[in-house]
């Protein structure tokens, strides 16, 4: 009968340098694999923000233009400095109704400076016995091949054939000429039509992306916040032949931005985690551009049909 023996000492020594080797490294991977996870983590929650804008900024902007045709001087879609907005004629289910103005039988062909019945007031036909214009609607109003904009203030009946609206007294609304100013009214081929709008800018003193379908009596959108951290917020018109601007003019000698060339939109924005983590980027919050192309699908149609 053998004797029974243990373990000698160079024995036990190699066995716990192994042991201590693989728990090491097992370790190791695992603190790895917790810094990795929590790198994703704060990554996703950014990646997550951006698909939320990219995927609200293509549903309208992919809308610019509907039954709504650009023009050099005033165009469905615009951008200004970090501002986007969108026009557009909206379907409830059918296109929205164009009201012509009221023609009081006069041989002239314009009616005086001003509104039909103030400097701000403009007389309008029914369609079909009715109107469905309400206060604070934006319409587009349409004098021969002049546009402007304008944010309706009030709407009353006047008779069984005429409604009466009354508008915002301002020059300019999401960047495009409102109000008469100099604009006489036609007593024939003058008509308005309302408009759907969406505007996106940048909060600079928040650093959130702001987002808005309609104006306040003042004018000015009423935002709601689509993203916050937001560092930069950068978007620049595309046209055809291949060029590409901060905005739309119409009036210039560069016949390459006209509004009625647009074809889409690209903007950037730098995104930043809401939060940061001691494990990743050295405790500084994960921030990373993006990127979209949006080309609206009615400017593309109207491109390819000429």
């Amino acid at each position: 009968m053998l004797a029974r023996r243990g373990f000698t000492l160079a024995e036990i020594l190699i066995s716990m340098t192994v042991a201590m080797v693989v728990i090491a490294s097992a370790t190791q991977f695992s603190m790895q694999s917790w810094k990795t996870r929590r790198n994703w983590t704060l990554r996703e929650t950014v990646d997550r923000d951006a698909r939320f804008v990219g995927l609200s900024l293509a549903r309208d902007i992919q809308e610019a233009g509907i039954a709504l045709t650009s023009t050099p001087v005033f165009a469905s879609m615009d951008s200004r400095g970090d501002t986007v907005s969108v026009l557009s004629v909206p379907f409830l289910p059918n296109e929205a109704a164009v009201y012509p103005i009221y023609n009081d039988g006069d041989t002239l062909p314009t009616y005086p400076a001003g509104g039909t019945c103030g400097a701000t007031c403009i007389d309008f036909q029914k369609v079909n016995g009715t109107y469905e214009l309400v206060s604070g609607d934006l319409v587009k109003l349409q004098v021969g091949s002049t546009r402007r904009l304008l944010l309706l203030t009030s709407v009353s009946n006047r008779s069984s054939t005429l409604f009466r609206v009354n508008f915002l007294n301002v020059k300019t609304l999401a960047n495009r000429p409102s109000g008469l100013d100099s604009l006489l009214l036609m007593r024939s081929g003058t008509s308005i039509q309302k408009l759907n709008i969406y505007m996106y800018w940048r909060d600079i003193s928040k650093k959130q992306l702001m987002r808005a379908e309609k104006l306040n009596t003042a004018g000015q959108p009423v935002s709601a916040v689509m993203a916050n951290q937001v560092e930069e917020f950068q978007a620049r018109l595309l046209f055809t032949m291949g060029s590409e601007h901060a905005t739309y003019n119409g009036l210039d000698a560069d016949t390459t931005n006209d509004g009625n060339d647009i074809i889409g939109m690209k903007i950037r924005a730098k995104i930043k985690s809401q939060r940061s983590d001691p494990a990743v980027n050295g405790g500084i919050p994960v921030s990373r551009w993006y990127e979209w192309k949006i080309a609206p699908r009615n400017l593309l149609y109207e491109k390819n049909r000429m």
